[in-house]
């Protein structure tokens, strides 16, 4: 069946081929005829390097190109009926171009294609055309399996990738180059032609000439093919192109002498492409000639340096290391060697090159001029730069030399400057590799101001947002520019004037005045300090938390995260989330230069070093809010409900991150092509609103939180407005105010008034409207109807309360019968799903399932679902610990009257249960949600609910799941280990001090274990719950406040963030300080007896639950010490762990140990009782008591890892008696012998093999 499917495809793909071949041959019947002497004689077809070998007549049109391939292609014939084509391009900047191939030239087995000369009957000019041909070399009858298939589509690929660099190589203009015009390819029964259409090129010879002739060049010839051939190469580099293949042969001469550099970036591609082998099995092949030194800019300066000397001397270079003969010229000498050093590192760059003695000899000396030079004369020398423009804004950095080591001027193409402020400059620019166009922030930077803290915060709040209606960020990143200003020239002139800092040995292009002004627009910090760091400083925004906090979301594996069956301790810090941000120099190494002033003539030039940050983000095509609300937004009612709508779902999102926005207004909310909503510049966001003070105005002046009202010199006072009207009054004129992320809320009614009301034509209009809505009273102008705009009037009241807690929340404002429903084309979706899965038992419902279940995996999906499971090679040793350390526990168990019992691997998704974790979910066929075990815990818990079980001592080895961050990959595995007690209703604490001391047991039993002095952290959900009532948080929100304190203990969260969280419960500073006074106490239980005695002051409920956890564990600790436990035991206040499932003791076992150069606690084992737990399973006929319950999970991985880690491990065998046959006469005799250790129950194992006898694992 799958033959007949895939011949059925192949098939319908053949005739669709044919059809398109012959409407191709029926539009080239009716275009013009053009004279076959103009295809193929004219006086300036561009004669063939020798590489390019011509044909004869009368030989075969097919051959082998090579001995180390087996592709077949073209020989290029003249007579070939192929030689004449009509080729069609529709990728060229001209537009789609009809051309009429012409004769061949010859054919270039470096390369691996063929050169046609050509005619562009589109423009009537001459033109040159390379050919590459990939053969299938398919037998008849023979159909492409599914390997050769994705070969070839990996070709293809490859092609297109072609097509997208050459979007880039058509903007490449330089007198030195052979341009590019345009790229096709086509696909044939047997093979896939690529043709490249280039310039016509007057060409008389090339470089290849000499050397087949061996012929050396004139050194004065030699010179001036150098610096052209220096300064196409420098323009290729500049603009981030390698060329890849540089030779004598890519090097032409035009019928002026003039050097035409080509075969740039794509031959190399593409003729790799068609050598490689692609259907035949593995075979010797050797390799061409390889030089020792690195592909890049680098390794074009190498091939640069061998071609030079090659033509110097009439002959090849064929041996490395490359010695320059001493007959040459001294700086011709010192100019290839710096081109043929081994050592890239030590090899210059074009730049470098092009100031070198051999091309610029020094001018002679003579007495310094005091005169100023001309701007005619300073540009001069920059006539024949391989700088082709300047850009918009690199007046600081607009040498080749800056623009080499800039990832910024590699990567990105500036289009448009979309705005300037305080801060700096935000550009389109067009990223060069993939197309796509991007809005980039840049800014000066000083790392000792405020400013900076303040735009690494947005940068740092940036990185953890994603949700469409949110501008993306992409990347961030810090680049140094050395830029020496030239002082005043004279006393008139007021304008700053710069140029690039030359360093050792090398010249930058001189600058035009009008490219050495520097904007001061975006300098917010002259006096920035100089930077720690060399040419190029990368911002690393894989942002690593500091030693006490690390935030799961910035992990660089995940790997990292959740490893652990357990969470940490609450460990509050006093970390700061600056320290998230890490410099890198690239080497790790930090250096600091000093700047330096030069005396030249009669100017004084100081250098001076700057840092720029750049924040690449989602570039919105369309425009602002301010720009829709101002063309008359309020005249389209749906739109404007869409927008609102839209800001509020983003809104929401920022919300539920923990973050408030703190800067809203239209001109920070963007729209995209679709009109999609954007909310941007999140310069003034903050994750930590507690205690945050409002700025005086004249911290507020100064550091541009907000603008105050006051007019520029140019009169325009719209401008200065800022966020001044749009900030909320407990904000305002506050210095000490406590706010959370209801200030967004206030912003967003004085936004949604604006989008419902006529735009204001001048800026003093709207400073008195927006001044009188923005009253106690809310004055609404005279003209804003009821009638027509009285939904907007409620919910603007609404949002502009002057009173936060009768302010609504985004969730609120969201449910609110208030705001119409969404559109008809997303409410339809979400209405047709609702309805789908409402109704399980439908045909929808079963259809939408069958689809699901219906998806191919494909084999890429198929090979990397679990290729991350087991990393790293079996490791045989590690592998004979698990049964070691399996017997041991078992041993133990066993002495507590313990039975293992395994319960059912899989339980209906119950989100209650999961809170604050997320387990590894999957489907059945029935669309039901099922859950693989995240702890062993919950699935005995419901076994002993539905059993009915009152008195029971079990223990379980098993696998736990944790899921991956990446889609359609594996679940992580651990493995677990659980002790559990199950009693009939009791208030002793007996069980509770067995499952602790069965777990201290186990950690006694390995030394290793021993040896990290394991603590044993003890707390009572009671005494918990009474200290959160205490520091003032309701009852109704325990849950909320206990999951932000498990977040903090698995140190997703910084202790900022936390405070920002409690915040949210709008718990006041002074409760804040006396929840911490109370969860960052541990010790001993006498000495914490003080401290929680001022719980029980008052007869409240507080009272009760304070003196039930104080009672139960007086008793647990008394319990402990008649058992010998030897372990610490420590009450940690702020031990919290899974308190929706314990109500009594809680327990950790935790060492530090040393991981990753800072300390962290290692939670070995973990648990409770969990009566309540069983609860949540009894069904609602049930009568029985619940049975008291108390449970430890042990991580078994951490074990066995420990043991692996020791210098000397355990001696462990797999078998007691290893047989091994000497000889193969023996091999009876040693089936006989392990034959009886078997029987007499001896563990025993045999060599089956008697020449792999030497090969057993270690150990065995």
């Amino acid at each position: 069946m799958q033959f007949e499917i895939l011949a059925e495809i192949q098939r319908r793909e053949e005739k669709r081929k044919k059809y398109i071949a012959k409407q191709e041959r029926l539009e080239s019947m009716h275009q013009p005829a053009v004279d076959s002497s103009v295809l193929g004689s004219s006086s300036y077809s561009p004669g063939p390097p020798p590489e390019l070998t011509k044909p004869r007549r009368g030989t075969n049109p097919r051959r082998l190109t090579n001995s180390n391939t087996l592709h077949r292609r073209d020989t290029c014939c003249e007579d070939s009926p192929r030689s004449q084509e009509v080729l069609y391009f529709s990728n060229s900047t001209l537009g789609d171009l009809m051309v009429h191939r012409g004769k061949c030239l010859g054919e270039s087995e470096r390369l691996g294609r063929n050169v046609y000369n050509a005619f562009d009957a589109t423009n009537g000019e001459f033109a040159v055309v390379y050919e590459w041909i990939l053969r299938w070399n398919k037998k008849i009858g023979k159909f492409f399996t599914s390997e050769e298939k994705g070969k070839i589509d990996n070709c293809k690929k490859q092609i297109h990738g072609a097509e997208s660099e050459l979007n880039s190589l058509l903007k490449l203009k330089h007198p030195n180059l052979v341009h590019y015009q345009a790229l096709s390819s086509s696909e044939r029964d047997d093979c896939l032609v690529v043709d490249l259409l280039v310039e016509h090129v007057g060409v008389s010879s090339s470089l290849s000439q000499s050397l087949s002739s061996q012929t050396a060049i004139p050194l004065e010839r030699l010179h001036l093919h150098t610096t052209q051939l220096l300064a196409a190469l420098d323009y290729l580099h500049s603009n981030s192109v390698v060329h890849k293949q540089l030779g004598a042969s890519s090097v032409l001469l035009d019928h002026l002498g003039n050097v035409r550099l080509t075969d740039y970036s794509l031959s190399k591609r593409l003729g790799d492409l068609c050598k490689e082998d692609i259907f035949q099995e593995a075979c010797v092949r050797f390799c061409e000639d390889t030089v020792p030194t690195k592909a890049g800019k680098k390794g074009d300066v190498w091939s640069l340096g061998l071609m030079l000397l090659a033509l110097s001397q009439g002959e090849e270079v064929r041996e490395f290391p490359v010695s320059v003969p001493t007959s040459l010229p001294a700086d011709f000498q010192d100019f290839l060697n710096r081109c043929v050093c081994l050592n890239d590192a030590d090899r210059w760059n074009t730049q470098q090159l092009l100031d070198h003695p051999f091309l610029n000899p020094p001018p002679p000396k003579t007495p310094p001029q005091c005169q100023d030079a001309s701007p005619e004369d300073i540009g001069d020398d920059f006539a024949s730069s391989a700088i082709p423009h300047s850009h918009i804004l690199n007046a600081p950095f607009s040498t080749g030399l800056q623009r080499q080591f800039s990832r910024y001027f590699n990567e990105f193409e500036e289009l448009q400057l979309l705005g300037k402020g305080a801060f700096g400059a935000v550009i389109k620019v067009q990223n060069k590799l993939d197309g796509c166009y991007y809005a980039v922030k840049r800014i000066q930077v000083n790392p000792a101001s405020k400013q900076f803290r303040r735009i690494k915060g947005e940068v740092t709040l940036l990185s953890r947002l994603s949700h469409e209606n949110i501008v993306r960020y992409y990347n961030a990143w810090i680049e140094r520019h050395e830029t020496p200003s030239m002082g005043i020239l004279s006393s008139d002139s007021s304008e700053t004037r710069s140029t690039a800092e030359k360093p050792p040995q090398v010249r930058a292009p001189s600058l035009g005045l009008n490219e050495l002004r520097i904007s001061m627009l975006d300098n917010v910090e002259g006096n920035a300090l100089l930077p720690a760091t060399a040419s190029s400083v990368e911002w690393s925004t894989s942002i690593e938390r500091s030693s006490s906090a690390k935030c799961s979301g910035h992990k660089s594996s995940d790997e990292e995260d959740d490893d652990d069956v357990f969470c940490a301790s609450f460990l509050p810090s006093n970390s700061d989330s600056e320290s998230d941000i890490v410099f890198d120099n690239g080497d790790g190494s930090v250096s600091q230069e000093e700047p330096s002033n030069r005396m030249g003539g009669g100017d004084t030039i100081k250098s001076t070093d700057s840092l720029y940050l750049y924040i690449q983000m989602e570039y919105c095509e369309k425009s602002t809010l301010r720009d829709t609300i101002d063309q008359g937004l309020h005249q389209d009612n749906s739109r404007l409900w869409r927008f609102f709508r839209e800001i509020l779902d983003g809104l929401a999102y920022i919300h539920q991150q923990g973050m408030i926005h703190r800067d809203l207004k239209p001109v920070n909310i963007f729209l995209d092509s679709q009109e999609h909503v954007k909310i941007g510049d999140f310069g003034l966001a903050t994750d930590h609103p507690a205690n945050v003070a409002a700025a005086s105005i004249l911290d507020i002046e100064e550091s541009g939180s907000f603008l105050i009202l006051k007019p520029d010199p140019t009169g325009n006072m719209t401008g200065m407005v800022g966020t001044a009207l749009y900030v909320s009054p407990e904000v305002q004129g506050n210095t000490k105010a406590t706010y959370n992320q209801k200030v967004d809320l206030f912003s967003l009614g004085i936004i949604l008034f604006e989008m419902s009301y006529r735009p204001m034509t001048t800026g003093s209009e709207r400073i008195s409207v927006l001044s009188q809505l923005r009253m106690e009273d809310i004055n609404f102008p005279e003209d804003f109807p009821e009638c027509t705009s009285g939904t907007q009037r409620k919910v603007i009241g609404w949002l502009l309360n002057h009173d936060p807690a009768l302010r609504p929340t985004v969730q609120e404002l969201l449910k609110s019968d208030l705001l119409p429903p969404p559109q008809m084309e997303e409410s339809e979706l979400h209405e047709v799903l609702q309805h789908t899965m409402a109704n399980v038992n439908g045909k929808a419902y079963r259809t939408m399932v069958n689809q699901l279940f219906s998806q191919i995996t494909s084999p890429v999906m198929d090979y990397t679902y679990d290729i991350n499971l087991h990393k790293g090679n079996f490791n045989f040793n590690s592998a004979k610990l698990q049964p070691y350390v399996y017997e041991t526990i078992t041993w133990i168990f066993k002495k507590h009257g313990a039975v293992r019992l395994q319960t059912p691997l899989l339980l209906p998704r119950n989100r209650k249960l999961y809170e604050g974790s997320e387990p590894a979910c999957l489907m059945d066929h029935s669309g039901m949600l099922v859950t693989l075990p995240y702890d062993l815990r919950i699935a005995f818990a419901r076994f002993v609910a539905t059993s009915n079980i009152t008195h029971f001592k079990r223990w379980s080895i098993e696998r736990v799941f944790r899921p991956r961050k990446l889609d359609r990959a594996h679940p992580r595995e651990l493995l677990e280990c659980s002790f559990d007690v199950i009693v009939p209703v009791t208030n002793s604490l007996l069980p509770d001090a067995e499952t602790i001391f069965t777990i201290a047991e186990i950690i006694q039993e390995f030394s290793v274990l021993q040896e990290r002095n394991y603590h044993i952290y003890l707390n009572h959900t009671s005494l918990l719950k009474a200290v959160l009532l205490h520091s003032g948080i309701p009852e109704d929100k325990l849950s909320h406040a206990s999951s932000i304190l498990c977040d903090a203990m698995s140190e997703k969260l910084t202790r900022r963030e936390v405070e920002a969280k409690f915040c949210n419960l709008s718990l006041s500073n002074n409760s804040l300080q006396t929840l911490y006074k109370y969860i960052e106490q541990k010790g001993v239980l006498r000495d914490l007896v003080p401290l929680i005695t001022s719980l029980t002051k008052q007869k409240t409920a507080v009272t009760q639950l304070a003196k039930q956890g104080v009672k139960d564990l007086e008793e647990l600790t008394g319990l402990l010490r008649r058992l010998g436990v030897k372990l610490p035991v420590v009450v940690n206040l702020g031990l919290v762990y899974k308190v929706q499932h314990h109500c009594g003791v809680i327990f950790q076992f935790v060492a530090f140990i040393k991981k990753h150069r800072r300390t962290v606690p290692d939670i070995m084992a973990a648990g409770g009782r969990y009566d309540h737990l069983i609860l949540e399973f009894r069904g609602p006929a049930s009568s029985a008591p619940v049975p008291s319950a108390v449970g430890a999970s042990l991580a078994l991985d951490k074990v066995c890892a420990a043991l692996a880690s020791m210098e000397e491990p355990p001696s462990i065998s797999s078998c007691d008696v290893l047989v091994v046959p000497v000889g193969h006469t023996s091999m009876g005799r040693a089936i006989s012998v392990v034959q009886k250790l078997w029987t007499a129950g001896v563990s025993a194992d045999i060599v089956y093999d008697v020449s792999q006898c030497f090969l057993f694992p270690e150990g065995v």
